[in-house]
């Protein structure tokens, strides 16, 4: 079941003409207050994962990208995103970490992709064209895994506490 917008092509066009009308920089700094804010844990995950695989400010363009095509596909504009997603828990991130250390870090990457391509075509081709353009393709969409697979996660688990 998916529970996270399905991005279109559409709105994978706006967010790119957003990032190029506004400036990646001026987009980067607007993702990064709203995800201090509302998404720590997300914004912890990108960090880190953008300091392991090099030019940090390159890898968060594209997470900016990644995440505001999500938000975007919420209708929330670039100023107000009104929190759309779910604000993933450190309970959450938790569990993926064991989750990674039980299955490897190949085999989960592998499923969330194959969860992207079922659920979110756009989604995954715009992480796949991001990691192509990178040095550590298998590194760039392993976090690009991680991030959509916690956002997912946190969904399910608010669903549940609704039900």
């Amino acid at each position: 079941m998916q529970l996270l917008p399905r991005v279109i092509t559409s709105t994978a066009e706006r967010v790119h003409r957003e990032f190029d009308d506004r400036g990646p920089e001026a987009c980067i700094d607007s993702l990064t207050r709203d995800l201090e804010r509302n998404n720590p844990e997300i914004l912890d995950m990108v960090a880190r994962c953008a300091t392991d695989l090099g030019n940090p400010s390159k890898i968060l363009l594209g997470f900016g990208l990644f995440y505001r095509a999500l938000t975007a596909e919420c209708g929330a504009d670039f100023e107000n995103l009104l929190h759309p997603l779910p604000r993933v828990s450190p309970e959450t991130r938790d569990l993926l970490v064991r989750e990674i250390d039980q299955t490897g870090s190949e085999t989960f990457t592998v499923a969330c992709i194959h969860d992207l391509e079922a659920n979110n075509p756009e989604l995954l081709q715009l992480a796949h064209s991001f990691a192509s353009a990178h040095g550590d393709y298998l590194g760039v969409m392993q976090a690009f895994a991680l991030v959509y697979r916690a956002l997912a996660d946190e969904a399910m688990r608010e669903r549940r506490r609704v039900h």
